[in-house]
């Protein structure tokens, strides 16, 4: 079997647990937002940890030298608020809309998903949509503070209290945020989950997916799931999930 039927084969499979499903959610990491321009962090010569040492993405390094952080930030922040939804982003906006997907719960803090027409996105890395100070906690827009590093004033200190404004994303060392239980629910709750663009490398998120035995894995290289999964689709995510999205109207009027 060639490599484009077993994809084929690989679709109607998919379509065909999704359909039966009755309570679907999806999984999402880097590798969703890489055809919208946003680099992920492991694939060989590409992938941000290639270029930048994650130790500079610590919560202490930060509160170390919060400049250095934006300054080695910025390039990856300007990139993301220029970044638009691509096929993966709208399909599973459009399945969640359909009632085929209950939630996203996400690895990604770049907003696309809701750009791309999803409502219920569990963010458990944090986003990019504001920032908080280190000292008083008083929370603003990210939209100024990304403004104030591409103008080079590094780093972007608090209006009230004159500390340095932290991005609401979870850095090494963090806690998880409080939404994470609320993805944990929502894993034990599923009877499918669809794992997208991600090498499930990370911890806690790489735990959600022992929930469901029905699992479906669409990702480019191979993760740590593949062997217990139902269906492994490998391959870019964009033009998949189009596929996915193509056989559910076509084979069962979804």
């Amino acid at each position: 079997m060639g490599m484009a039927e077993h994809l084929a084969r690989g679709v109607k499979e998919a379509a065909a647990l999704l359909a039966q499903a009755e309570y679907c959610i999806a999984l999402t990491g880097a590798g969703v937002s890489t055809e919208s321009g946003i680099p992920d962090f492991r694939s060989p010569g590409s992938g941000l940890w290639t270029r930048l040492d994650p130790m500079f993405f610590t919560i202490e390094s930060f509160k170390a030298d919060p400049a250095q952080f934006y300054r080695l930030g910025q390039e990856l922040f300007a990139v993301i608020k220029e970044a638009e939804p691509n096929d993966t982003h709208i399909v599973l906006g459009e399945l969640e809309k359909r009632g085929l997907v209950k939630a996203i719960i996400t690895q990604n803090i770049d907003g696309l998903h809701q750009k791309g027409g999803a409502r219920r996105v569990l963010e458990i890395h944090g986003s990019l949509e504001s920032a908080s100070c280190i000292g008083c906690g008083c929370r603003v827009s990210m939209e100024g503070v990304i403004g104030a590093v591409l103008d080079g004033i590094l780093p972007p200190r608090c209006s009230r209290c004159g500390d340095p404004l932290k991005p609401d994303i979870i850095l090494f060392g963090e806690a998880m945020p409080p939404v994470y239980q609320e993805a944990l629910l929502e894993a034990e709750k599923a009877d499918c989950i669809m794992v997208i663009g991600s090498s499930m490398q990370v911890s806690p998120a790489n735990l959600l997916p022992r929930y469901s035995e029905n699992l479906i894995i669409i990702n480019r290289e191979p993760t740590v799931y593949d062997s217990r999964a139902r269906v492994v689709l490998r391959g870019n995510t964009a033009p998949v999930m189009r596929s996915l999205l193509d056989e559910l109207e076509l084979c069962y009027g979804l």
